[in-house]
This record gives C-alpha cells, sequence and structure tokens, in this order.
C-alpha cells in the first residue's frame, strides 16, 4: 500500500482512505469490523468519518471496530451538520465545534482526532471564528489538524491568509468531489492544492456508485444511495442522475471494456495514477465490493491511449464553456 507524508503535518497515511459514511445504513457492527479489519489487512491505515453519518452512529461504529488499534491508524473526523435543536449543535461556531469534538471523541472512544474537517461552510459564521476554535481543539490535544471539506479554491486560500495573519497552522488536507464525470476541481482546486501544500483526498471517485456500471437511468434500486427516501431528500440523484452523465458512464464503460478493465478499476486507476489527487476516499455498503474495490485499485496506471479517450468523454461531457481565466 502506497503512504504519502502531508505537508504541514507530520502524518503519514495510506493512498486510500476509508470511508464509513454506510456504518449505520446499511452496514451493521459485525460487518464494520470486518470491514475495518480488512482494510487493515489490505495497508490501509487512514479512516474517516462524520459526526452527520447517521447522527453519530456511523463514529460509534467505527470506534468499536478500531478498538485498541485507534492507535495505530490516522483517524479523522468532521464538524458542521445539524445534530440537533440548540445553536451549538449545528453550525460552525466556536461553540459548537467545540461542543460537537467532545462528542465525537466520546462515540469514537478515543481522546483525540489526527484531523477534525469543517464539513462545509457555514455562512452564518465568519471563518476566522471556526478558525480559532479550531486551533484552541490543536492546543488541548483533543485535534492534531485542522481540515476542509466542499469548499471553494478561494475560500481555502482565505483560510491560508487567516492562519499566517494569526500564526496558526493552516488547514492540513481538503476533501473535495472528484471522479471521472465530476472534474471541475481541474480548474482552480487543484493547482490552488499543489501551490499551498494541501493535500486532497478526494470523495465519490465512483460518483456515488453510478461509475460501477450496476445502475440504470430508468430505475432507482430501493433503499440505495440514489433514492430520495435513504436521505430523506435527493442529494445523489440531483448530484449524479441525468441523462447526459449515463451517456458518460455508458461510453467510459465501453473504454473499460476496450482496455480490459472493469468501469470501477478505470475510475478508481485513474484517480490514483493519472491525477494530482494525494489519494481518495474508498467506501462500500457490502464486503464484496470493498473486496472489488480494493482489487481495482491494486490494477495500477492506465495506458495513455486510455486516459486520452476518458479525458476526451470529459470535454464532451462538460461542453464548450470557456474559462473565465487564462
Amino acid at each position: 500500500m502506497d503512504h504519502r507524508t502531508l505537508p504541514h503535518t507530520d502524518l503519514t497515511v495510506s493512498r486510500l482512505c476509508f470511508g464509513t459514511m454506510t456504518f449505520g445504513k446499511p452496514v451493521d457492527q459485525p460487518t464494520a469490523d470486518r470491514m475495518v479489519a480488512r482494510c487493515l489487512e489490505e495497508g490501509i491505515d487512514f479512516f474517516d468519518t462524520a459526526n452527520a453519518y447517521q447522527l453519530g452512529g456511523a463514529e460509534t461504529m467505527l470506534g468499536k471496530a478500531l478498538g485498541a488499534r485507534r492507535k495505530d491508524v490516522v483517524l479523522a473526523t468532521k464538524v458542521q451538520h445539524r445534530m440537533g435543536d440548540a445553536a451549538d449543535q449545528q453550525g460552525l461556531s466556536r461553540a459548537a465545534i467545540l461542543r460537537q469534538i467532545d462528542e465525537s471523541l466520546k462515540r469514537l472512544g478515543t481522546d483525540w482526532v489526527d484531523l477534525y474537517y469543517l464539513h462545509q461552510p457555514d455562512p452564518a459564521v465568519p471563518i476566522e471564528e471556526s478558525l480559532a476554535a479550531m486551533q484552541d481543539l490543536v492546543k488541548a490535544g483533543k485535534v492534531r489538524f485542522a481540515a476542509t471539506s466542499n469548499y471553494a479554491a478561494w475560500q481555502v486560500c482565505e483560510m491560508f491568509w487567516i492562519a499566517e495573519k494569526n500564526g496558526w497552522r493552516p488547514p492540513a488536507v481538503s476533501q473535495p468531489m472528484y471522479s471521472l464525470v465530476a472534474r471541475g476541481i481541474e480548474q482552480e482546486y487543484l493547482p490552488m492544492a499543489k501551490r499551498l501544500g494541501v493535500s486532497s483526498f478526494v470523495y465519490n471517485p465512483l460518483a456515488g456508485g453510478l461509475l460501477t456500471g450496476k445502475h440504470d437511468a430508468a430505475s432507482v434500486t430501493p433503499g440505495g444511495r440514489f433514492d430520495p427516501a435513504f436521505w430523506g431528500k435527493s442529494l445523489y440523484a440531483d448530484r449524479y442522475w441525468h441523462p447526459r452523465t449515463f451517456e458518460a458512464v455508458a461510453r467510459l464503460k465501453a473504454i473499460a471494456a476496450e482496455a480490459g478493465r472493469s468501469l470501477v478499476s478505470l475510475a478508481l486507476g485513474w484517480v490514483l495514477h493519472h491525477t494530482p489527487a494525494d489519494g481518495l476516499i474508498l467506501g462500500a455498503s457490502r464486503l464484496d465490493q470493498l473486496e472489488q474495490n480494493l482489487v481495482a485499485c491494486r490494477e495500477g496506471p492506465l495506458s495513455p491511449d486510455t486516459v486520452a479517450a476518458c479525458d476526451a468523454v470529459w470535454e464532451e461531457f462538460r461542453g464548450p464553456v470557456p474559462v473565465y481565466n487564462r
């Protein structure tokens, strides 16, 4: 398993990070235990969760699955989403961050997390207030390094300016969305990350499962990620369930077949070997899915012709929209 040392930190992590959004729904504790054990066996020592996943249920399950092995891994969780009605149970105010870290640590069964992500922007709170709270958590030993998820490039730049002004550690890692059918971060985000030394561990490398090739545009699998009933809203359907996206997936599936690879192997191999991403968040709803993903990640780089064919699909999918900068 390839590892990388993250700039601005002393953390060395596997390029595959195991994400636990499915823990608690649909993954039960025995399956979670086996998944975590399988990841450790594979050399994955980076685990990601969030307080929002099943309202803390995923954190609890991950903490139980890791047990005494927690000291052997890099552990990350997140804060921002609504956990209750009180003001300090939602958002990124100082009060919310200080309360939510304690509740996350209790669920995870640990005294600290290595990375604490601001899960998404909170327009009601000045970013300086949020970053100040994160610095206090670092000083208290509850958090090793601050991190961000779902922030625009300019917002991450602003965080670096604020950190420099105040003598704080800047956010060390960021989690943007990235896949063969969602390449928007290539224009500004990835160049920014390279310039500032922000590690990028991307999520949704399989487009929520669309890049497995198993979905049919005519019908949504009940209880799956694209079923609005799963989330109580159409989060993933709004993101990916569109005719043109399915057209792109069909073309990518043909490219994978011509290359002698599965669509999953094409999608994960592209992120790991042909993009500036430092690593990716890998999740699964079943043990066989996890195994399939692990096998795909071992298959190595794509050929130059295959990469070029994938690029051509993106150029057509994106459309002839000119960029504003040169």
